[in-house]
């Protein structure tokens, strides 16, 4: 009969997919840890080198992806969106139970699609460093969430000022009300109200949110509203929130 055997996976390798937009040229190594793994990211390779048990590549996958998602994300929001991505390629696996002997031993190892989403080309650039690791950032469903309407906004599927009141919503019905989210999320409450105010008062027949809106939205106004998203879709995937330094209105260009 074969004997069961106590398989462990040590480590999980990813590559980077190739990207019409960025190469990067001679970058230095990254080299972080988790709770859950050791990643090691050189040469266009991705290692994670599990700290946790797991015996099935589908749970050591779970435990790291949502770190490697969270990375992706966080490239895309600091500019170049789309050129950051890891493709799964394959795991280590060994027997920490080793066969006595006149033993024989059979299992199935069961390989898993890739992880990444190929990317759209616009401008090459080159570039001489890897993303930085994402931090506390994690892509929670509400960062989430967030970053799929902001991301709607700039393939043209939504127009700004109904993508950045949704996220000001969002948080408001996360922490029950405008107050509390700015308490919640350490952010000044005057960068919410003005969220509020350029999404109830801006806008033309084509983008406004509201029909009684009258007032155009000016560039500044539109580059405002995109860098206040971006910085509250990190701030809603941070780890601890209300621990972090206050965002506040000086912290973003100033409108005239």
């Amino acid at each position: 009969m074969p004997s069961v055997p106590d398989l462990h996976v040590t480590k999980l390798h990813y590559t980077l997919v190739k990207s019409d937009t960025v190469s990067y040229e001679t970058p230095a190594p990254i080299d972080f840890e988790t709770d859950e793994a050791r990643f090691l990211l050189a040469e266009g390779r991705l290692t994670c080198e599990m700290k946790i048990h797991t015996s099935a590549e589908a749970e050591a996958r779970a435990a790291v992806e949502p770190l490697i998602r969270s990375w992706e994300v966080a490239s895309d929001l600091k500019g170049n969106r789309g050129a950051f991505r890891l493709k799964y390629e394959r795991p280590e696996i060994i027997d920490r139970r080793p066969l006595e002997p006149g033993e024989n031993r059979a299992y199935i190892h069961v390989g898993l699609g890739a992880l990444s989403i190929a990317g759209t080309a616009v401008v090459h650039a080159s570039l001489n460093s890897y993303p930085d690791p994402p931090g506390e950032f994690r892509l929670n469903a509400n960062a989430e969430s967030m970053w799929l309407r902001y991301k709607g906004y700039l393939e043209g599927r939504e127009p700004l000022l109904s993508m950045a009141y949704f996220c000001l919503t969002l948080l408001e019905a996360v922490a029950g009300n405008r107050n509390e989210a700015a308490r919640l999320f350490s952010v000044d409450v005057e960068v919410l109200r003005k969220i509020g105010e350029l999404t109830s008062k801006r806008g033309d027949r084509t983008i406004a949110r509201k029909a009684s809106s009258t007032l155009a939205l000016t560039g500044n106004e539109a580059a405002w509203l995109e860098i206040v998203v971006k910085a509250l879709i990190f701030r809603v995937g941070g780890r601890a929130p209300g621990t972090l330094q206050q965002i506040k209105l000086e912290d973003f260009p100033r409108l005239t």
